[in-house]
C-alpha cells in the first residue's frame, strides 16, 4: 500500500462533547488507484458504526467533505415519535404552542393525554384548530376522551422550501392590495377575507422553518427541500420572517380600515396608494433578488428605504390636518406606519440577499444585461 502526501483533517470529539480536537490522517493508495483514509476509533464508536456499516459522503461548498453515517433508522425512514401529559390546568394556548413547537422541531407523531381525566372541551377543540388551519401536512388520526394523536403525513420532496417562499410573498402581496381596495371603498367583508388568509401565512412559515431545522440537523437533506448550501439554511429563516411579518402588518391594515367610517380627502386616499404601492414593489423586489440570485438588485431596494420614511411622513402631516374622529384618525396612523414597515422588512430581506450573492457578484460578473424593475415584473 503506498502512501502520498495528501493530509485528511478529521474533526473528531473531545472528552467534554463539546470541545473538538483536529485528528489528521494520511490517505493511503491501495488497488490500482482507490484512495483510502481511516477513520477515528472514537467518531465510529460515537455514530454506533460496525464493521461492514456504511457511510455517505457529501460535497460542501470549496472543497470540503461531509462524511454522515447511514444509520437503520435513517435507511427506514427517521420519524421521531413523542407523547406529552396534558395536566388539568393546562390552557388551551398553552397546548396550541407545545404542539407548534413539536412540529416545528421535526416530530412526526405527536400523542397528547391527559394525565388523570378526560381532556376539557377547550383543549379539543384547539387542538383540532391547530392541526387544520396551523400545520401543514398535519391530520388528527385519533382521538378520544382522554387523547389525540397528531401525525405529519407530508413527505420532505412534495413541497421546496423556495416554492412555498414564493406562495407565501404571493400571498402577501394579494393581502397587502386587498386590505388596501377595501379601505378606500371602503369593503368590510373584503377586509374580513385579508384577517382569515392569515392563518395560511402562518402555516407556510411554520413550515418552512421545520424543513430548516431539518436540514441543518440532517445535512443530506438540503438539496430535498430545494437548497444548495447550509449557509441559505439561515438566509431563508430570516426572509421567511419577514415575509410572514409583512403578511402580519397586512391583515393590521385591513383590520384597522374596518375602523374609518369616514370618508378620506382625495390627498390622503393617494397619499395612501403611493405608499402601499411603494411597499409592495420594494418586498415583490427583495424576494426577485433572492430568486435571481441578483446583487444589485437587491440593493436597489436599500435605495429606497429613506424614500418610503419620506412618503409616510408626507401621509402623517396630510391626516393631522383631516376632521375625523381621534379614533379614526389613529387607525389611520396605524396604517401608514403597517405601510413602511413592510418596506423596512424588504430592506431587511435584501440585505440578507446581499449577504448570500455578494461573494457570486466578485467571482462571477454577470457579462449579460442586469435585470430591471421592470423586466422582473413584466
Amino acid at each position: 500500500m503506498n502512501h502520498v502526501t495528501i493530509l485528511f483533517q478529521i474533526m473528531k470529539t473531545g472528552k467534554s462533547g463539546s470541545e473538538r480536537e483536529n485528528e489528521v490522517r494520511r490517505i493511503q493508495v491501495t488497488g490500482r488507484g482507490s484512495y483510502v483514509v481511516s477513520l477515528p476509533k472514537g467518531w465510529v464508536k460515537q455514530a454506533r458504526l460496525k464493521r461492514g456499516g456504511r457511510v455517505e459522503f457529501v460535497e460542501q461548498p470549496g472543497v470540503g467533505l461531509l462524511v454522515v453515517p447511514i444509520t437503520e433508522s435513517k435507511v427506514e425512514g427517521d420519524q421521531p415519535r413523542c407523547e406529552i401529559l396534558i395536566s388539568p390546568d393546562a390552557t388551551a394556548d398553552s397546548v396550541a404552542r407545545k404542539i407548534i413547537s413539536l412540529y416545528v422541531v421535526g416530530f412526526f407523531t405527536i400523542v397528547l393525554t391527559s394525565d388523570s381525566e378526560n381532556l376539557s372541551a377547550s383543549v379539543r377543540d384547539v387542538i383540532r384548530y391547530v392541526a387544520r388551519r396551523k400545520l401543514v401536512g398535519v391530520e388528527l388520526v385519533n382521538e378520544s376522551s382522554k387523547s389525540a394523536t397528531l401525525q405529519v403525513l407530508l413527505d420532505l420532496p412534495q413541497l421546496l422550501v423556495p416554492d412555498v417562499l414564493r406562495r407565501m410573498s404571493s400571498i402577501m402581496t394579494s393581502m397587502l392590495q386587498d386590505a388596501i381596495h377595501s379601505l378606500t371603498i371602503p369593503d368590510p367583508e373584503l377586509a374580513n377575507q385579508v384577517l382569515k388568509i392569515d392563518d395560511e401565512m402562518d402555516r407556510f412559515s411554520l413550515y418552512i422553518i421545520r424543513q430548516l431545522k431539518w436540514a441543518v440537523q440532517h445535512p443530506l437533506l438540503l438539496g430535498r427541500i430545494g437548497l444548495t448550501a447550509p449557509v441559505e439554511c439561515l438566509g431563508y429563516r430570516i426572509i421567511t420572517k419577514g415575509v410572514e411579518r409583512s403578511a402580519d402588518h397586512a391583515a393590521r391594515v385591513a383590520k384597522n380600515s374596518m375602523l374609518i367610517g369616514h370618508r378620506m380627502s382625495s390627498t390622503v386616499l393617494k397619499d395612501i396608494n403611493t405608499l402601499s404601492g411603494m411597499a409592495s414593489r420594494m418586498m415583490q423586489t427583495a424576494i426577485d433578488s433572492l430568486f435571481v440570485g441578483d446583487y444589485e438588485l437587491a440593493e436597489s431596494v436599500l435605495l429606497d428605504r429613506e424614500k418610503i420614511s419620506s412618503l409616510e411622513a408626507k401621509l402623517v402631516d396630510h391626516l393631522l390636518k383631516e376632521k375625523m374622529p381621534a379614533s379614526e384618525l389613529s387607525a389611520l396612523r396605524l396604517i401608514s406606519e403597517s405601510l413602511r414597515r413592510i418596506g423596512e422588512y424588504a430592506t431587511d430581506i435584501s440585505e440578507v440577499v446581499l449577504n448570500l450573492t455578494v461573494k457570486k457578484s466578485i467571482e462571477a460578473p454577470s457579462a449579460g444585461p442586469r435585470h430591471t424593475r421592470r423586466q422582473l415584473s413584466a
